[in-house]
């Protein structure tokens, strides 16, 4: 059910413009070639067949029955004593004996034992077909568990072109080395590669893609990489959130909303940088509601830290959406989530604006006095007490106002328009026949 929607979901995209249609793989250079089917046929067919010698024959079979019974050493024991006489049979049990040290696990030899007899096994290109791939197989991922990526890159293509196939899964290795060694465009090549012979879409050649591209700050590519990723596997719900931070990066607001909206809309989003992505082109796009809603829902989900600088980022996206009553309780939890009294200072100045833009007058007037008592001795209170005074004013409290606007003319910057404001405040209140 959950595929159905993703590529229902996927498929509508595309249309809407947002993603690209994956593109159809050109010739793709990875600087070699590999043999046809017939050539890697006419190889088989004349590739000479041989045995093992009597005696060499015996140390095998009962080394087998060793490593059988899991006795690794006692069977690598048993091949060392063999007396061998012709390359097939030093090749053979060279990747026999390579073999059973790549599975040793307890002895810091073994790696580098392995990759000494799989080598001896393998240069001579004396064993059988199957036996030959196998080794050079063998040989290169050890050489990449062991990170030495240049040999493993020079293995596999060898493996490569005695098969004459076109591995996906052994084009993701090299494309991986190539990852590790920071040649870029080399990852991209060979991820290319591995996309095209993949039997079905697979997401390690993508992530790789994405990954070369990010480290070579090519975004656009990144971008790109990402686009045909979600349209093959739109199931793969990280990459929406990538793909709208890349279109971020690359300045691509309105498409960098429209894919964080489907993302969330789906569940997909799951970090807390996610959604403050999203708050943050909500806001930008003068979507500031949703922005406030988004981050205070997943803030009590626990999803977003509760932190004050959150709080106050979804306050002032409630602000400004005119959502006052909101902005200011908002606020408050920020204030509460605070330790700094600067910090709370500010935050009981922008309740009270908040509440008198709400006209909720006789609440902004405490918010107001607490955001004084907070505010360091000595510094400019002026415009402090003359949004007091208004607060009051409008409540009806004509005296708390009238002090409220004598305070302020303490201030050179709020005197002037205070002792006006002062002076309306008295007669306003003796016509209303209130004594001041």
């Amino acid at each position: 059910m959950k595929t159905r929607i993703t590529t229902t979901l996927c498929a509508a995209v595309v249309a809407m413009g947002l993603l690209s249609a994956p593109s159809v793989a050109q010739s793709i250079d990875v600087g070699f070639t590999i043999p046809t089917e017939a050539q890697v046929q006419e190889q088989r067919d004349n590739r000479r067949s041989q045995a093992l010698g009597d005696r060499v024959a015996r140390r095998v079979m009962d080394a087998f029955e060793l490593y059988e019974a899991d006795d690794i050493r006692g069977a690598i024991q048993t091949l060392e004593g063999a007396t061998l006489r012709t390359d097939y049979d030093r090749a053979y049990v060279a990747r026999f004996k390579g073999t059973m040290y790549a599975a040793l696990e307890d002895d810091p030899r073994a790696p580098s034992l392995a990759v000494e007899n799989l080598r001896a096994a393998v240069v001579p290109d004396v064993l059988g077909w199957n036996d030959q791939r196998a080794g050079l197989q063998l040989l290169a991922n050890l050489y990449l568990t062991q990170e030495d990526y240049q040999n493993a890159l020079i293995w596999f293509e060898r493996y490569l072109k005695f098969t004459g196939e076109w591995d996906a899964d052994i084009l993701v290795r090299m494309a991986s080395s190539h990852m590790e060694l920071k040649n870029y465009s080399r990852v991209v090549a060979f991820a290319e590669k591995a996309i095209k012979h993949y039997d079905s879409p697979n997401r390690n050649p993508y992530l790789l893609m994405i990954a070369a591209h990010y480290e070579s700050n090519n975004v656009t590519g990144a971008i790109d990489a990402l686009e045909r990723g979600i349209t093959v596997l739109p199931g793969e719900h990280g990459w929406w959130s990538q793909l709208g931070m890349f279109y971020m990066l690359n300045e691509n607001y309105d498409r960098a909303l429209a894919t964080m909206k489907i993302a969330y809309d789906a569940g997909y989003l799951e970090r807390e940088n996610d959604f403050r992505a999203l708050v943050q082109l909500f806001s930008n796009n003068g979507i500031p509601f949703h922005a406030g809603e988004i981050m205070t829902r997943h803030i009590d989900r626990g999803q977003v830290e509760p932190t004050a600088s959150n709080y106050a980022n979804a306050a002032r996206a409630y602000h400004s959406a005119r959502e006052f009553r909101k902005s200011a309780d908002a606020y408050r939890q920020a204030i509460a989530a605070s330790d700094d009294s600067e910090q709370q200072q500010e935050y009981y100045r922008r309740i009270g604006d908040a509440l008198l833009l709400a006209e909720r007058y006789r609440e902004a007037a405490p918010a107001f006095q607490e955001a004084i008592r907070l505010l360091p001795r000595g510094e400019d209170a002026g415009r402090l007490y003359m949004s007091l005074a208004e607060a009051f004013f409008y409540s009806n409290q004509y005296r708390q106002a009238h002090e409220a606007a004598v305070q302020a003319q303490r201030f050179s910057s709020t005197r002037r328009n205070a002792e006006s404001w002062a002076n309306y405040i008295k007669d306003t209140a003796e016509r209303r026949g209130v004594s001041i």
